[in-house]
């Protein structure tokens, strides 16, 4: 038997059982820009039209953003955003923030210097090509602001939120400010997060979600030391914001700020959140729910990911994006020193199910990969994080999938070794089922050239010689129709 199918580049991907599983089927790692030259501190992207990324960052000591277009998986020369007597501010933990609905995209940022600067945006018309001159956002006077962040309405006006101070530190909170006419001008901020007893956290970035009816800011909130995200909401359209209920329920006791902050985002009827806390003694991320409809927002569901092998390692700076039934969050994650991107996924709308995968996104284990940010759209996750190993913001674009098989009992007892293989051969045992077909294929469904060799209890298959390292998937089909599919890794 003989099939044909065309490679695909390196891949990173956990084998795979034969009982029902979702995973991501990530594609190559891309290089958004040279870091040496325009720097990789907290990228954060949207999509433009056709599902394009659009990636901002920035280069530290400068306080220079940059923002990097993507076209058929390469990026265009990075466009430099600011004026030249401009810098922004920048951390590994909090900085500029990017959203777009079409071809309009609008970036903010705080700028320097951090005493007095204001809160400014940038806009594009042209898909990110060029950008206007800034925009100031915020009207306080006194006093300082910070931590700015933004989303855009499904009428393409941007909602952006930052915190406010009486004088360089006191009364931190978080008001909201709005355009009317994408992005063009601001009306007068509103508060938000004095709506909830206590003050926000004086250095953890907020986020703001909205589905047309709600507007919802989420904020880690400082009452007393008990640093709890919370809520505030709106259902007028921005005009007010009413007290929210306490959506982590983990009454975390910290004296310092923590500088991780919450993000989240609405599917349908419900709110849907990540953040991090440290309440159980190490950093462990955590995704909570609420519904949307009937009375006030509460927390309904929580749960948390698989956490590190050793109890003492850390997660933290969680993302998530989704539509539909699918979900996907990705986060850092370290055993011991050195931090790496991990992602997660649901396809059942279950936010429970995250407990039941994980896997590392970044191929190269060297170095310390950080700051991930993840968009889900249209069957495909996109996700950049910031690599020290390389010293650039790295993208990559991944398919999701369930691997399944239809019958445990006909295929659960099935192995495949050696998985890599360094010869592109395979062995299958375990079988306890007469395979009527088969097929291997590259992720995005092209078949390559192998062959398979029937052995007692089991199968041998060899892939061409040609085939390159990579993620295949193996599908075997039984006499009943009952199929199962595995994973084939070939490193040569």
């Amino acid at each position: 038997m003989n099939h044909y199918f065309t490679s695909l580049p390196a891949i990173l991907l956990l084998s795979l059982n034969s009982f029902a599983q979702q995973t991501i089927n990530w594609g190559p790692e891309i290089s958004v820009a040279d870091g040496a030259t325009y720097g990789n501190i907290r990228p954060r992207m949207a999509l433009t039209t056709s599902d394009e990324p659009i990636v901002i960052f920035g280069k530290s000591g400068i306080g220079k953003l940059f923002v990097a277009k993507g076209n058929a998986g390469t990026f265009g020369t990075p466009v430099d955003i600011l004026p030249d007597n401009l810098g922004t501010y920048l951390a590994n933990w909090t900085g500029p923030d990017i959203a777009a609905k079409g071809d309009t995209i609008i970036a903010v940022f705080k700028a320097l210097p951090f005493e007095d600067g204001d809160i400014y945006a940038v806009r594009s018309t042209d898909g990110g090509l060029t950008f206007s001159d800034t925009i100031r956002i915020d009207d306080h006077e006194t006093g300082r602001t910070f931590l700015p962040a933004l989303t855009i309405d499904n009428n393409g006006n941007p909602i952006v939120d930052y915190m406010i101070f009486d004088g360089p530190n006191d009364n931190p909170r978080y008001v909201v400010a709005q355009s009317a006419d994408a992005g063009l001008t601001y009306g007068q901020a509103v508060a938000a997060s004095s709506t909830v007893t206590g003050e926000a956290c004086d250095c953890c970035p907020a986020e703001m979600v909205s589905d047309g009816t709600n507007q919802i800011l989420l904020f880690r909130n400082n009452e007393s030391n008990i640093r709890d995200i919370h809520v505030a909401r709106s259902t007028d359209g921005g005009v007010s914001f009413s007290a929210g209920a306490d959506m982590e329920d983990l009454g975390w006791f910290i004296t310092s700020c923590p500088s991780t902050g919450p993000q989240g985002i609405i599917i349908g009827d419900s709110l849907f959140m990540v953040s991090a806390s440290r309440v159980s003694g190490s950093y462990r991320i955590y995704i909570g729910s609420g519904n949307l409809t009937g009375g006030n927002l509460a927390l309904v569901n929580q749960t948390s990911p698989i956490p590190p092998d050793n109890s003492n390692g850390a997660q933290n700076y969680p993302r998530i994006s989704g539509e539909g039934n699918t979900m996907v969050m990705v986060w850092e994650e370290k055993e011991t020193s050195n931090p790496e991107v991990f992602c997660a996924v649901v396809t059942n709308g279950n936010i429970n199910s995250f407990a039941d995968y994980k896997a590392r996104v970044n191929t190269v284990t060297t170095g310390v990969q950080t700051n991930p940010d993840i968009v889900y759209k249209n069957g495909f996750a996109h996700i950049v994080y910031q690599d020290a190993a390389s010293g650039d913001v790295i993208y990559r674009k991944g398919t999701v999938s369930d691997i399944a098989g239809t019958n445990e009992n006909a295929f659960s007892n099935i192995s495949v070794s050696p998985n890599p293989s360094a010869t592109g051969t395979f062995v299958i045992n375990g079988l306890s089922t007469e395979i009527a077909h088969w097929s291997v294929t590259d992720l995005s469904g092209k078949a390559v050239a192998g062959n398979l060799v029937k052995q007692p209890n089991g199968l041998e298959i060899t892939l061409d010689p040609t085939v390159g390292n990579g993620v295949y998937l193996l599908t075997l089909e039984n006499q009943k129709g009952e199929q199962t599919t595995a994973q084939l890794v070939v490193g040569r």
